[in-house]
């Protein structure tokens, strides 16, 4: 199954802290979250490469390093 949720959120411009807000959390538990109940990585759920441990941060474009939390 191919998660589009970029894609959709983009297509809406529709922003994650906007997302985070309408749900009543951080933007990042919205994603951890959704992560934890699909058995994903973060990095997979929002489409960067498998096997990654960083994610580009879509405002100022620097990587940011993701440690595996428990």
């Amino acid at each position: 199954m191919d998660l589009r949720i970029k894609e959709i959120m983009n297509e809406r411009n529709v922003t994650s802290a906007w997302l985070a807000e309408q749900v009543g959390i951080s933007k990042v538990a919205v994603l951890l979250r959704i992560a934890n109940v699909l058995n994903v990585s973060i990095t997979e759920l929002i489409g960067e490469e498998k096997g990654e441990n960083s994610i580009t941060c879509p405002h100022c474009g620097k990587k940011i390093k993701l440690e595996k939390g428990e």
